[in-house]
């Protein structure tokens, strides 16, 4: 793949990670399962990784902390956007970070707010990640399938993408 396609895929990764409000984190734990938990991504710009708030003594948290390789997996069905990312997890108590990324709604997940010591984030660099950014709405469907049927080109109103970051 030469470098345009890879800037642009990557233009293209970015655009879909900022239309959604939550992902699935998955995590292996020390007994080998996968487990997934929804997360909400933190911070407004996607810069190579994710920023999440847990609490320090949260079962992602242990998971992370004996094996840091993830998956983070973002779906809009209604719009046909879907993203999944590999990458590694750390675990930070940067008081600073927590500050910066720190929003109103988040105490009512956090009863002691920004301060408590039990606030952690999970951060997640991001190694590989593939998309699929399909038609959205009944009439790009329709005339998706439309193509489909009468060409055979599966791509031919979809973009897919595979970037390294």
């Amino acid at each position: 793949m030469n470098d345009e396609n890879q800037t642009e895929q990557h233009e293209t990764l970015v655009k879909l990670i900022k239309k959604f409000g939550t992902a699935m984190l998955t995590t292996r734990s020390a007994d080998a399962r996968m487990h997934s938990r929804p997360m909400t991504p933190l911070g407004d710009d996607f810069d190579g990784g994710f920023w999440f708030a847990t609490e320090i003594d949260n079962a992602a948290v242990r998971d992370i902390q004996a094996n840091p390789e993830v998956n983070v997996c973002f779906m809009h069905e209604g719009d046909n956007h879907f993203i999944s990312v590999t990458g590694r997890g750390s675990i930070s108590q940067d008081r600073a970070q927590i500050a910066r990324l720190w929003s109103a709604p988040m105490n009512a997940f956090f009863k002691g707010g920004k301060d408590d010591p039990r606030v952690c984030l999970i951060r997640i660099d991001a190694q590989h990640a593939d998309y699929w950014d399909g038609p959205g709405n009944l009439l790009t469907k329709l005339v998706f399938f439309a193509t489909v049927a009468t060409t055979g080109n599966h791509e031919a109103l979809s973009d897919t993408g595979s970037v390294n970051l």
